[in-house]
């Protein structure tokens, strides 16, 4: 059962680092190609950054709860 949670819980991460990552690559193209200030950059390193924390924490429920999953995967 907490194996089940931790892959979920990996998904997810990876489904919010993913989001993360596409909005700060949009804000990126924006500032390149003079749609919004380069001061808007702030908006992209924010959004890399909480991608990065989630991917972690999801890579780390999963591989943490993992450890209590008595079958092989």
């Amino acid at each position: 059962m907490l194996a089940r949670l931790g892959r979920v819980l990996y998904w997810c991460g990876l489904a919010v680092a993913s989001l993360c990552g596409i909005a700060a690559f949009t804000i990126l193209v924006a500032i390149i190609t003079n749609k919004i200030s380069a001061w808007d950059a702030w908006a992209a390193v924010f959004f890399a950054i909480v991608g990065g924390i989630a991917w972690l924490a999801g890579r780390a429920a999963k591989s943490f709860l993992l450890e209590f999953d008595s079958s092989p995967i």
